[in-house]
């Protein structure tokens, strides 16, 4: 049997193809971002409409109207304010979907595309990743491709083309969105940017992930180490394993079941002073996604932390003034090392154990701590937990109304808090003074672009004990090795391909997204003192000439062939030959592509009908092929005849 190839297609089955195109490419963009009950909503009105196209069934349009009135009085009814663009975008998708129900003439075709450019525009209000460069890219090809199409279609809805002429017209309009990016990027570094932007009141703070928060109840981090996303990258050198532990918040007060953070003061000199702290100075750019408080993370121990509103506790934590609601940059310097020497603490505050504590507890601790010594009795406690019976384990944790009874005595395994809690409870009741420090270990250092990639899974509590004539000194209980606190990379090309595209991303967000009128400033001065500087050779002048020569040479080509491009207007021949063709087909009388007008005027059977397209044709062809151009007399003259038609 042989092959069966299609040389020509129809113009609206293309158009229709690239509409829904369009409108499924808006919908994916989006779909992260809105309420799935609105997401199953679109696509069920989707794929109805192409059950309708196919089946060549039709809703009547005041129904589809109401169902539009509907939706507007339903988001006008729930409205808020804090939501403002989400709900916007999901009230527009919803009349996108009613719009693919309608049958589709050209004006429906144009507010598919308005409808889809306004939801592809509103994620650029809810995120900036490089990704949304990638979907205005391919909408821009696509939505260009789709109006010269639709051009077409407007003129003649039978018209066919070869498949040639279909990849030609897709492979011209390529070249609008990469010839408009040496454009783009010459404006974007030009153009003064505000420090105030005038749409950001419509941004909604960005999506806040599961944290660390001022209380912390036994079994919580577990669902914080069940979240696989980043909480934080690190700019920096990279360092041993052993020493990634990233500050956080210390907590001080247990109540049994559940640690929390009592008031604390501000550092004791300020922000400025440093604590008595000896080790190798580390300096971090961290790149802090939104969580649910307010605390900074640090590489331990932080010395500073350079960022506008920021307070540094007397604990060595920082916090900003409001919780982190959008991603955050701040410039941090530590301090590598597993102590910080303090010469008076509260002891009553960190020697705090619940009333009702187990006597099993306090038993089990009298048995181990017999030495006279407090880091004697440390490294034992340290010893019992970290490299005895108990394991560490995410699944099934103790939960009862005792949960570190029930974790020593009865399951023996638990995740970091419960050994981190058993540690400074026993430490507490021989008589050391112990705090609860929780913050993230580990990560994997990227070295394409040199910073480490931190992950909620690996958030981590650990211990400080304040130990004589060494201050508070860090100590990790849980038996987890530092493997479990990276990534596995060898052999997962999947991670491999993720860690790729984070590199990409985390360049987006430090060039693009960071660059305001301060570093806009400074590369203009930059400039402008080194075109100043009287030692300048003369090749490298040369060199910027040539530059800028090239950079002038490649506005004036894509502006020249975006105007040519576009400049190619219908003529007013063709404007009243379509009016005519339009009118005919009103009457029951289609011309085909293969028919030529005198052709098309015999196959009209009215008399009347046939003797006034006639005349028409004929006033058309004595202009036409006397190569002169419609005048304005003509023109009358031929639009004339076509109303007595």
């Amino acid at each position: 049997m042989p092959a069966i190839t299609f040389q020509r297609m129809k113009i609206v089955y293309v158009v229709k193809a690239l509409t829904y195109l369009i409108g499924i490419l808006s919908f994916i963009a989006l779909y992260i971002h809105i309420n799935p009950l609105y997401s199953f909503l679109f696509l069920f009105m989707f794929a109805a409409s192409l059950y309708f196209e196919f089946r060549k069934l039709v809703i009547s349009r005041w129904m589809l109207t109401a169902a539009s009135l509907v939706i507007i009085v339903i988001f006008l009814f729930i409205f808020n304010l804090n939501d403002f663009v989400t709900q916007m975008l999901e009230a527009l998708l919803m009349l996108l979907g009613i719009k693919f129900l309608e049958q589709k003439q050209v004006r429906d075709y144009m507010q598919i595309y308005a409808i889809s450019l306004f939801l592809l525009s509103g994620m650029g209000l809810l995120a900036l990743g490089i990704i949304f460069i990638i979907y205005v890219l391919l909408f821009v090809f696509i939505l260009s491709i789709s109006f010269i199409f639709l051009t077409y279609y407007a003129q003649e809805p039978e018209l066919e083309l070869t498949q040639q002429t279909i990849k030609r017209i897709i492979l011209k309009c390529l070249w609008i969105p990469l010839l408009a990016i040496p454009l783009s990027v010459v404006m974007f570094v030009i153009l003064p940017r505000s420090q105030y932007p005038l749409l950001d009141f419509l941004n909604r703070p960005d999506k806040a992930k599961t944290g660390f928060t001022d209380k912390v109840r036994l079994g919580e981090v577990s669902d914080i180490q069940e979240d696989t996303s980043i909480i934080f990258r690190a700019t920096m050198d990279m360092i041993d394993e052993k020493d990634l532990y990233w500050r956080g918040i210390t907590l001080d007060y247990f109540d049994g079941t559940s640690w929390r953070a009592t008031a604390k003061k501000a550092f004791p000199g300020g922000a400025s002073s440093k604590p008595f702290i000896t080790g190798r100075s580390v300096r971090q750019t961290i790149y802090l996604e939104p969580y649910q408080n307010s605390y900074l993370f640090c590489l331990d121990k932080p010395l500073f932390v350079s960022h506008k509103n920021v307070k540094k506790l007397e604990d060595l934590t920082f916090t900003s003034s409001s919780p982190i609601e959008r991603r955050v940059r701040y410039e941090t310097t530590s301090l590598i090392s597993d102590a910080i020497y303090e010469e008076r603490i509260d002891e009553n505050k960190y020697l705090q154990i619940p009333q009702d504590l187990s006597l099993k507890i306090i038993a089990l601790t009298n048995s181990l701590t017999t030495q006279q010594n407090p880091e004697g009795n440390t490294r034992t406690l340290l010893q019992y937990l970290n490299k005895g019976q108990y394991r560490y384990s995410l699944q099934g944790l103790p939960i009862s109304k005792n949960p570190l009874e029930a974790f020593l005595f009865e399951s023996k395994y638990g995740n970091c808090e419960y050994f981190a809690s058993a540690m400074a409870i026993m430490l507490r009741v021989s008589g050391i003074p112990s705090r609860m420090v929780g913050g993230y270990r580990g990560g994997y250092y990227n070295n394409v672009g040199k910073y480490y990639l931190v992950p909620q899974k690996n958030a981590h509590v650990w211990v400080e004990a304040y130990l004589p004539h060494k201050g508070w000194v860090r100590l990790d209980p849980t038996p987890a090795s530092a493997d479990m606190f990276s990534f596995p990379l060898k052999g997962n090309m999947f991670l491999k391909m993720s860690l790729l595209f984070d590199t990409i991303n985390y360049y987006w967000y430090t060039i693009v997204i960071n660059y305001n009128l301060e570093k806009q400033l400074s590369i203009g001065h930059t400039i402008i003192k080194g075109l100043k500087k009287p030692s300048l050779p003369f090749h490298i002048q040369k060199r910027q000439l040539f530059v800028f020569l090239i950079i002038i040479a490649v506005i004036a080509f894509v502006t020249l062939n975006i105007r040519s491009f576009f400049s190619k207007k219908i003529t007013e021949e063709e404007k009243i030959l379509s009016r005519f063709l339009r009118k005919m087909e009103r009457k029951g009388y289609r011309k085909t592509t293969s028919q030529g007008l005198e052709e098309f005027v015999h196959t009209i059977e009215d008399k009347e009908d046939n003797a006034n397209a006639y005349y028409f044709v004929s006033e058309l062809e004595k202009i036409f092929y006397k190569d002169n151009r419609i005048d304005r007399k003509d023109s009358k003259n031929l639009k004339n005849i076509i109303k007595h038609i």
